[in-house]
C-alpha cells in the first residue's frame, strides 16, 4: 500500500478502511455541453481540467481547473487579440500531470496550444464556488476574490490569491493558490503584461504573443494549492468483484469490468469518491453534497464494498447538527471563511461552513442505512462496529447521532399523522425558496410542499426506522415500532390524494394544443403512435408541490420516482399514475433522448410553461440520475410481484406481494411503461450524456424528433451541467430488463 502525502491517513486507518487508501492513478477525458474534461488522480492530488471544445463557435475560449482539495481551482477566458481572427486552444497530449510547488503547493498543469495572439480576460483564482457563482450569476464576483500580480516577465507570470485567512508566506498555515503561466520548454510564445491599477484593483493585461505562423507556440498552464488533498477510493476497492460468491447474475452482470479497471466508467466513479465523503460532481460541485450522495449510494449500493458504502455512510453522519438535520452541502476552504465573515462569524476563520438549509436530505439517511445492513449481504453483521464508531467531526457514536436524526424526523412526522391537512405537511423552511433537489428558486413551482418530500421520503424514512429498531439494530430507548408504523400508515395513505389533479378530456386536449405552440413543437406529437389513451379519459397525476394556501402546482413531473425506489407500500391507482406519465411528451414526460423530469402543458396557470421550459434547471429538460431512481423504482415494485434473476441486480426487503400483483393485465402494463423508458434512456444513452448532470433539448420538426442540447447555450442565468454527476452513475446498478446493459456497452 502507497501512503499519500499530507493526508489524513491515520484517523482513515483507525476507521477500519484500510484497503481503500490507495494511490491508483485515474485519467479519462470526457466531452459534454460544447467542453472538454480532463481528470486525473495520483498519489500528489486530484484535478479537472475543462477546455473549450474546439469546434465551438464561441469566440472566447475557456480553461476551468477544479481541485477537490479545498474545493479550489481557477477560471480564465483566453480571447483573440484580434477580434476578426479565430483563436483556437488544444491540450497538448501527454500533458495534463500533478505538480508540486513552492511551499507545498499541489495541483495540475498542461500544455495548451494556441493558433492565434490571444489576451487574458476574466481571471478567478482560489475557490470553485466563487467561479460558479461568476459563471452562473451574471458575471458578478465579489471583489474579496480579487488576485495579485505576482510576478512575470515575458516569458512567465505568476498570479496570486491569498486566501481570507492567511498569514505570511513563512508561516505553517500559509494559504493560497497560484494560476501560473509560463511559456512551454521550446515554445517562442511570449507575454506582454502591463499592469493593472491594484489602488482600484483593475487586473492586468496580459497578452500571448506568437512571434510567427510557424512558431511553436504552447503556454504550460499550472493551478497550484496548499489545501490538503483527499484519499480517493480506487475502483478495486469502490466496487464489488463481477465473481462475487452468492452474487446472482444480474448483479455479476452488473460488476463486470468496474473492480478490475476494465470498463473506464468505474475510473469517472473513483475520481468522485474518497474516502471521507462523496463528492457530487465536476467541475463545479467537487465537494460534499449529502443529497447526492446518499441518492447516489441507494442506486449504486447493490454494487459496492462494505467500507466504501460505510465511507459515504459516516460522512453523512459525521455531518449532522445539533438537532438531527443532516448537511446539504459543506463549504471548505476559502469560501468558507467568506460565508463565515457574512454570517458576522469571522472568528471561525475557514472553518468548514455547514448547510443546512434542505428539507429532503434528512429523510434519506435512515432509508440508506435499513437497505444496508438488512437487505444487502454486505451490511450483514456490520451494524454494531459501525454504529459504535467514534465520530471525528463532533462528539458522540454514531448511534447516539442518528438518534438525534431518527427523533428529529419523527417529530416533524407528528403533526400531520394527528391531523392530515395541508398545512400539516412538511414545508420549506422559513425564508428558503428551495428545499428539495429542485433546487433552482423557480424548480417547484414556486411552490412550498414538495410532492417527493411528503408522499415518499416522509414515510419511507419512517418505515426504515421501524424496522431497524424491529431488528435490534438501532436501539433507541422511548421509541415504540408500532406508533411509528402507524404515523407512516397516515402519511402513506393520506399524502397523495392531497397532491393530486384531475384534467377532463376536453382541457387536457386544449391545453396540450396550446403548449404545443408555445413550445414550438409539433402537432404530429399528439397523434397516432405518439399520442396516449390519456385522450379519451381524465388524465390525473400528482402535482409538484403545493402552495402555501395548499394549491397545486399542477406540473406533471418524476418525482414519483421517490415513492417507487423508497417506498414500501405502492398503491395500483399511485402506479397507475407512474403508467400514464410514463407516456410521450408532451403527454407523458418521454422522449428519444430521455424522460423530462417537467412537463408544464397541463397547467391551469399557463406562466409556468415560460417559468419551467427548456432552458429551466429544473424546467422541461432531462436529469440523468431521475431516469435512473425512475428505472430502478419499478425494478423494485415489479421485484415484489416476481424476481428476474437475470435482469435484477438489487435486492428487495422480505415482504408479501402487493394484491396489483394478481393482476396481469395490470402488472403488464407497468411491463410496457418500463420499456418504454428504457427506450428512452437507451436514446439518452447513444449520445454519450447519460452520466453528465442535466441536458435540455432542440426539436427538429422534420422528425418529430428530440436531439440533446447543452442547457448552458440556453439558460440565461449561464447554468450548466456537470460532464460527470456521482448519482447519474446510479445506472451501474441497474440493467436493463430487454437486456441491453448500460454497464456492458458503454
Amino acid at each position: 500500500m502507497i501512503l499519500l502525502p499530507r493526508l489524513y491517513v491515520s484517523a482513515l486507518l483507525g476507521l477500519g478502511l484500510e484497503g481503500i487508501v490507495s494511490a491508483q492513478q485515474l485519467t479519462f477525458q470526457v466531452t459534454s455541453g460544447g467542453n472538454d474534461n480532463y481528470f486525473l488522480r495520483d498519489d500528489v492530488t486530484a484535478g479537472q481540467l475543462l477546455l473549450t471544445s474546439a469546434n465551438s463557435t464561441s469566440q472566447a475560449r475557456r480553461l476551468v481547473v477544479a481541485l477537490p482539495a479545498g474545493n479550489s481551482g481557477a477560471l480564465t477566458y483566453f480571447l483573440p487579440l484580434n477580434s476578426s481572427e479565430t483563436l483556437g486552444i488544444n491540450l497538448v497530449n501527454g500533458t495534463f500531470t500533478t505538480t508540486t510547488e513552492e511551499y507545498n503547493n499541489t495541483g495540475v498543469q498542461a500544455d495548451l496550444s494556441l493558433n492565434a495572439n490571444a489576451t487574458l480576460g476574466v481571471t478567478i483564482i482560489g475557490a470553485v464556488r466563487a467561479m460558479r457563482d461568476y459563471v452562473e450569476g451574471n458575471g458578478v464576483m465579489h471583489d474579496i476574490f480579487n488576485y495579485t500580480l505576482d510576478a512575470y516577465n515575458s516569458t512567465y507570470v505568476r498570479l496570486h490569491r491569498r486566501w481570507i485567512n492567511s498569514t505570511d508566506s513563512n508561516s505553517s498555515i500559509f494559504r493560497g493558490a497560484d494560476l501560473y503561466l509560463s511559456a512551454s520548454t521550446g515554445s517562442t510564445a511570449r507575454f506582454n503584461v502591463t499592469p493593472g491599477n491594484n489602488g482600484s484593483w483593475t487586473p492586468p493585461n496580459i497578452d500571448i504573443l506568437l512571434p510567427s505562423e510557424s512558431s511553436n507556440a504552447t503556454v504550460q498552464v499550472k493551478v497550484v494549492t496548499n489545501e490538503t488533498s483527499l484519499v480517493g477510493l480506487n475502483p478495486g476497492s469502490l466496487f464489488l468483484p463481477s465473481n462475487i460468491t452468492g452474487g446472482t447474475p444480474g448483479l455479476q452482470a452488473a460488476l463486470q469490468g468496474l473492480a478490475d479497471g476494465r470498463n473506464s466508467v468505474a475510473d469517472q466513479v473513483s475520481f468522485l469518491t474518497y474516502a471521507d465523503k462523496f463528492t457530487a460532481g465536476g467541475w463545479r460541485f467537487l465537494t460534499y453534497f449529502g443529497r447526492d450522495s446518499l441518492i447516489a449510494l441507494r442506486l449504486l449500493m447493490p454494487t459496492l464494498t462494505s467500507e466504501a458504502i460505510e465511507s459515504a455512510l459516516g460522512a453523512v453522519i459525521e455531518r449532522t447538527n445539533t438537532t438531527g438535520a443532516l448537511c446539504h452541502e459543506e463549504t471548505i476552504g476559502d469560501y468558507a471563511s467568506f460565508i463565515n465573515m457574512q454570517d458576522n462569524r469571522s472568528d471561525l476563520g475557514n472553518a468548514p461552513f455547514y448547510d443546512y438549509k434542505m428539507i429532503d436530505t434528512d429523510l434519506l439517511l435512515l432509508p440508506a442505512i435499513s437497505h444496508y445492513f438488512l437487505d444487502l449481504p454486505q451490511g450483514k453483521g456490520r451494524a454494531s462496529a459501525f454504529l459504535a464508531r467514534n465520530a471525528t467531526l463532533q462528539n458522540g457514536t454514531y448511534a447516539e447521532i442518528l438518534n438525534r436524526t431518527i427523533s428529529y424526523n419523527l417529530e416533524r412526522a407528528r403533526p400531520f399523522s394527528q391531523n392530515a391537512v395541508y398545512s400539516n405537511l412538511i414545508g420549506l423552511r422559513p425564508d428558503q425558496p428551495v428545499g428539495n433537489w429542485r433546487d433552482s428558486n423557480e424548480g417547484l413551482g414556486y411552490g412550498f410542499y414538495p410532492f417527493d418530500v411528503n408522499t415518499a421520503l416522509v414515510p419511507a424514512s419512517l418505515r426504515a426506522t421501524q424496522a431497524l429498531l424491529d431488528a435490534s439494530i438501532i436501539p433507541s430507548p422511548g421509541l415504540n415500532t408500532s406508533e411509528i408504523g402507524a404515523i407512516a400508515d397516515i402519511w402513506e395513505q393520506k399524502a397523495p390524494s392531497l397532491f393530486e389533479v384531475t384534467v377532463s378530456p376536453d382541457v387536457s386536449q386544449q391545453r396540450l394544443e396550446d403548449f404545443i405552440q408555445v413550445a414550438n413543437l409539433s402537432t404530429n406529437l399528439l397523434e397516432g403512435a405518439n399520442g396516449s389513451s390519456n385522450a379519451t379519459g381524465n388524465f390525473s397525476f400528482y402535482a409538484l408541490s403545493l402552495k402555501q394556501d395548499g394549491s397545486s402546482v399542477e406540473v406533471l413531473n418524476s418525482d414519483t420516482s421517490f415513492n417507487l425506489m423508497y417506498g414500501y407500500n405502492v398503491s395500483q391507482s399511485f402506479l397507475q399514475h407512474v403508467v400514464d406519465s410514463l407516456q410521450p411528451y408532451p403527454r407523458g414526460l418521454l422522449t428519444n433522448i430521455g424522460m423530462v423530469v417537467a412537463n408544464p402543458a397541463y397547467d391551469s396557470n399557463r406562466t409556468n410553461i415560460d417559468v419551467l421550459n427548456r432552458a429551466a434547471y429544473h424546467g422541461t429538460v432531462v436529469w440523468s440520475f431521475q431516469q435512473g431512481l425512475m428505472a430502478g423504482g419499478l425494478a423494485r415494485q415489479l421485484g415484489y410481484c416476481s424476481v428476474d434473476n437475470s435482469t435484477t441486480v438489487d435486492v428487495n426487503p422480505t415482504s408479501r406481494p402487493p394484491t396489483w400483483c394478481s393482476h396481469d393485465a395490470f402488472v403488464e402494463s407497468v411491463r410496457d411503461a418500463q420499456t418504454r423508458l428504457w427506450n428512452a434512456i437507451n436514446g439518452a444513452r447513444s449520445t454519450s450524456e447519460l452520466y453528465s448532470e442535466v441536458w435540455s433539448y432542440s426539436f427538429d420538426n422534420a422528425t418529430s424528433t428530440f436531439q440533446v442540447t447543452d442547457l448552458a447555450s440556453l439558460s440565461p442565468s449561464g447554468t450548466e451541467s456537470d460532464a460527470i454527476q456521482l448519482w447519474s452513475y446510479g445506472f451501474l446498478g441497474l440493467l436493463d430488463p430487454s437486456g441491453n446493459n448500460v454497464t456492458t456497452t458503454l
